[in-house]
């Protein structure tokens, strides 16, 4: 329906515009909204169409094989940018901003960084991080902050090492889509002779075939059958306005509106006044 309205605000741009049907445009399109509901089988079927395209985890070709590794690199390039600038803020600025310029920390900002810092080494001997800090993790990192000054409970450095574990794990998956790039033949093989592994560029490219397929399903659904059942709630609605008179005299104003009212009237009385001519000249 925001398409239907954009249409009749696109047309009271043009030159050729008759504004008397706008109350009229408008008030069909807002009562039809009210009335159109889409088929209640409709999701029920999309969701089967949704459910056996991700059945599908054999990639067939390289083209597909590099529009899934570009989805994923948009995808995880997009993400990782919000998870800087979060980060960015968390930290507060860095000791080059605060001297060029006149920028300072917060104390808790100086806490995070510290805590971050400390957590990037987690990262330098583990190849492999959790999601989540071990017991000994987090008494270690503890322990080396208290050792620097930095005093801070359990969960301010859970809550810090969620952003430094996403931004590593972000910058390693982007790595890996670029690794993949020229692996679609050891995929073909099932990568027998090389240690790499691209089973997230399969589920990317599932969703993004999920994704196309859903929205052929959704434009097919909407061009032959939705649109249909529009056009008869449309006709309808129009056809029960011809039949209200009070919405006919609200929705139809102004001064032409007026005017043919009074051209109406006129012409009934100038047709009362020749039945009366007729009458007066047969009795005579």
């Amino acid at each position: 329906m925001h398409q239907f309205k954009r249409l009749v605000d696109n047309d009271k741009m043009s030159k050729d515009h008759d504004s008397i049907f706008d109350q009229l445009k408008m008030a069909v399109i807002d009562e039809a909204a009210k009335q159109h509901h889409w088929d209640q089988k409709a999701p029920d079927s999309l969701r089967v169409i949704q459910l056996n395209a991700l059945e599908d985890r054999s990639v067939p070709d390289k083209n597909q094989w590099d529009l899934a590794i570009k989805f994923m690199e948009t995808f995880l390039s997009e993400k990782l940018e919000k998870s800087e600038e979060q980060m960015r803020e968390l930290l507060g600025p860095s000791l080059r901003e605060q001297w060029m310029y006149w920028k300072s920390q917060s104390d808790v900002q100086t806490s995070r960084r510290a805590t971050a810092a400390e957590l990037s080494k987690v990262l330098q001997v583990n190849k492999k991080p959790r999601p989540q800090l071990t017991v000994d993790e987090l008494t270690a990192a503890r322990k080396n902050l208290q050792t620097r000054g930095v005093d801070v409970d359990n969960e301010f450095i859970r809550e810090t090492w969620f952003h430094v574990f996403r931004l590593h794990f972000l910058k390693s998956a982007i790595e890996c889509a670029q690794m993949c790039k020229k692996s679609f033949y050891h995929y073909q093989q099932g990568y027998s002779d090389t240690a790499l592994e691209c089973h997230d560029v399969v589920l990317f490219w599932r969703i993004q075939r999920m994704l196309h397929i859903t929205g052929n399903s959704l434009r097919q659904q909407v061009m032959n059958t939705e649109g249909r059942r529009l056009e008869k709630e449309i006709k309808q609605v129009l056809e029960d306005y011809c039949q209200d008179k009070e919405k006919k005299e609200r929705l139809f104003t102004g001064r032409r509106v007026q005017l043919a009212e009074e051209l109406k009237r006129v012409r009934q009385i100038q047709d009362k006044q020749e039945e009366l001519v007729e009458a007066l000249n047969k009795e005579k």
